[in-house]
């Protein structure tokens, strides 16, 4: 004599008024594990964005900047762009500051950019901290660091070094001293 085999069902086994509650606690948990999911996916949104390699383009960035305009990277087209991620709360962002504002200063007209793109800080500490440091390149916001976070950066500051043709050069991890500022920007600068 064989015997049929069934499937497992725990419903089966409750009875009555039971099995609503049962039923209820089930549905809650498969939807906790569909959220658990879902969050855990790479989200979809802006999924061009990937990490900076060196000898690759790098994706296009669009963030608004401190006076609420938004800023595209391909608007620098041409150009030799530093992309500085920093914070105002970051010791070493706000050592290299006066460096990079000084570097800049010295070479924009040869074609040379600042985006320094802040990781997170409210506006106000922003401009502040402009203000203070005596900034005049472009500083964009990224205040949910969302951008920062696609582009695998979670060290601060992280500075970009970007050509004339839009592919990345270096990629800096750290103060930028001005003797490396010189020694990877200066041969960008030179037109060719």
């Amino acid at each position: 004599m064989s015997k049929l085999i069934r499937p497992f069902n725990p419903a089966q086994f409750i009875s009555g008024r039971a099995k609503v509650p049962f039923m209820l606690i089930m549905a809650g948990i498969l939807l906790m594990v569909a959220a658990v999911l879902i969050l855990l996916t790479p989200t979809t949104v802006g999924s061009s964005i990937i990490p900076a390699r060196i000898g690759q383009p790098l994706a296009n960035l669009t963030l608004t900047d401190s006076n609420g305009q938004i800023q595209k990277l391909t608007d620098y087209s041409g150009k030799v762009v530093l992309l500085n991620i920093w914070a105002t709360w970051c010791p070493p962002c706000r050592s290299e500051m006066p460096d990079l504002q000084a570097f800049y200063s010295a070479n924009q007209a040869k074609g040379f950019v600042v985006l320094a793109i802040n990781a997170g800080d409210a506006r106000q500490d922003v401009l502040d901290f402009a203000k203070t440091y005596r900034l005049n390149f472009q500083i964009l916001l990224d205040p949910t660091v969302e951008w920062v976070k696609r582009m695998g950066i979670y060290d601060y500051p992280t500075s970009i070094l970007i050509n004339r043709d839009g592919i990345v050069k270096t990629i800096h991890v750290g103060i930028y001293t001005p003797a490396a500022l010189k020694s990877d920007i200066d041969p960008l600068l030179i037109w060719q």
